[in-house]
Order: structure tokens, then sequence, then C-alpha cells
């Protein structure tokens, strides 16, 4: 009877059947996702162990970058310092562990802050207090801050084993005035090809930027290119197309197959001995429309990363950007 009578329905009824509950089935999802993201991530109020870690880890790293910089600004970074404050006391006061990694390195930070401060001859006394206060029943750690490399040194590790190799890469933010040869460029792009995605569908494009006003658009539209932008020779663009995936449950797949091959090129382009930092694309809604109008990136395309790249210098500064200890679950 069920066959009879779905044999009597057009075929158009079907499809708008089918739609239809495509439709609802994508809004239960997209509503999922963003409930997810309001309870545990845009939170106001009492913040959880876990939300202090990732605001702490975010605003000592931007210190960390900021030591970082070939021309370093005395004094900078005075609304970071005030919010890694107030975050370590709200820490203290939740009673969460004075041993672990996170709050070891951002008592590492604040000290390599005051240390170079001190060093020329600039008064970080109210930070020297609040900073004794946060030390108690902690152990000082060299965990923050920033190291000191060497072009040749690095040079040596790209053709290492994949340890050296992968240990050697680092963000960098100082480059040398030497323009990067498209040649090398495409070199790293067909080296990184070999990124896995789903079902082998490389949904993937690339943009490269050298034109001096439209990396000055870059800079404009990108959250954190500041106090280094003007050094990078090169932008690459990095998008993926969704036209590619055709189920809701793939919903999030562009991302994880453009973060995947962003990653590969970053290790390809390290490979041809260039340096390289990673810029996060989370745009505005201006920014990202400003970009897509710019550059002819299509509305079916996600915004993945921006990469900067250049010649490295004879000498240069990096970030620490320490690493906690690895975790696991077993079952």
């Amino acid at each position: 009877m069920r066959k009879y009578v779905s044999k009597l329905i057009p075929q158009s009824v079907k499809d708008n059947k089918n739609l239809w509950l495509k439709n609802k089935e994508m809004e239960r999802v997209i509503n999922n996702d963003t409930n997810r993201f309001k309870k545990y991530s845009y939170v106001p109020g009492k913040l959880n162990y876990y939300q202090i870690e990732a605001r702490l880890t975010k605003e000592y790293h931007s210190i960390e970058k900021g030591l970082s910089y070939n021309n370093l600004r005395l004094g900078f970074g005075k609304r970071v310092i005030d919010n890694i404050i107030a975050l370590m006391k709200d820490y203290r006061k939740q009673g969460f562990p004075l041993n672990a990694h996170v709050y070891s390195t951002a008592l590492s930070n604040l000290n390599n802050y005051i240390k170079i401060h001190k060093e020329n001859n600039c008064d970080v006394s109210d930070l020297e207090e609040d900073f004794k206060i946060l030390m108690e029943g902690s152990d000082l750690k060299d965990t923050g801050g920033v190291l000191h490399l060497s072009k040749e040194e690095i040079l040596k590790k790209t053709k290492g084993d994949y340890k050296d190799f992968s240990q050697s890469r680092h963000s960098v933010r100082d480059y040398s005035e030497e323009p990067v040869s498209y040649e090398i460029i495409e070199d790293a792009l067909q080296l990184a090809t070999k990124t896995p995605s789903a079902c082998n569908r490389q949904t993937w494009k690339v943009r490269i930027v050298e034109e001096q006003t439209l990396k000055k658009f870059i800079q404009k539209n990108q959250n954190g290119n500041r106090g280094f932008g003007d050094y990078i020779d090169k932008f690459i663009i990095i998008t993926t197309d969704v036209q590619y995936y055709d189920r809701i449950r793939e919903r999030n797949q562009a991302n994880i197959d453009g973060g995947m091959y962003a990653m590969n090129l970053l290790y390809a382009l390290h490979y041809y001995g260039i340096a390289t930092v990673s810029l996060s694309a989370s745009l505005t809604i201006e920014q990202e429309n400003n970009l897509r109008n710019k550059f002819n990136i299509s509305d079916a395309e996600n915004f993945i990363m921006f990469i900067g790249l250049g010649h490295y210098t004879e000498e240069f500064k990096v970030p620490k950007s320490d690493r906690r200890k690895v975790q696991y679950e077993k079952f």
C-alpha cells in the first residue's frame, strides 16, 4: 500500500519534502554548534580552569611576541599586562595549582618583561609589586620569553631527520630584504599537495600577494600582524571551497581539510628554507567582505589562515612558545 501511495506522489513533491527535511536538519546542527560555542567559549562572568588557561595563554603569548620584535617598544602591552595580572589573581583565588604550566609560564613572561625593561632603565616598579605577590607559593621556571636563533642553525635542520625538522620550525616576525622567488613557493605548493583530504577532494585555494598596497590592505584587515607586518615579503591567503561538500555532517570538513593543508604548506616552506609566520583568519564580517571583494574570493570559500613569509635574517628572535606536557586518555 505504501509503495502504491508513493507512486502517486509527484517527484517534485518528494524533492521538496527532502529539501525541507535537510534544511530543518541543517538548522538543528547549526543551532547546536552555536549553542555549544556560546556555552563553553564566549562566556561572561566566572571562568573555569580551561577558560582561564586559554585566555592567560593568549595574553602572555602577546608579551612573548612583543619581546621578540626586532624594534622593541619599551612599555608595550600595558593593557595586556593588566589582563594577565587580573587572570592570575582570579586563578589563585579559585585555588588552581600554582605549579601548572600555564601559571608558571605566565610568571616567566612577566619576569622577562620586567628584566628587559629594568635593563633599559624603564620603571616597572608597580608590576614588580604585583609579580612578588603572584610568585608566592610558586617556582620561577624558564618557560617564557624569547629564543635567540640563527639562519645557519635553522637551515641545517630543515634537511635533517623529522624530529629536528619539525622542532626547528618557528613563527618568525623579522625578515631580510631579499624577495622569495615564485619558483621556491611553487615547489612548496607542489610538496603540500600531498596533504590528505576527505575523499581526496583537495578543496584548498591559494592566493599569493606581493604588491605593496595589497599587502597593506591585508595588514589592515587581518588582526595579528601589528609591529612586524611591514617586514613580510609576501602573504599567502588560504581558503577552502564548501561547494565540494554535500552532506550536513561535513559542515566542518572544509576547515579541517584547510587546516591540514595550511600546516603542510608551512612545513613545505620550512623545508625550502623560508621563514614563515602563521596568521589567524578569525575575521569580522566587515573584514571578510573587504578581503572577498579585493581578492575575488567567492562567498563559497572559507578563510582558513594567512601565511606571512620571507627570507631569514642572519640572527633573529622568536617567542619561546613553550608547549604543555603531552596528555592523553586511554580506553
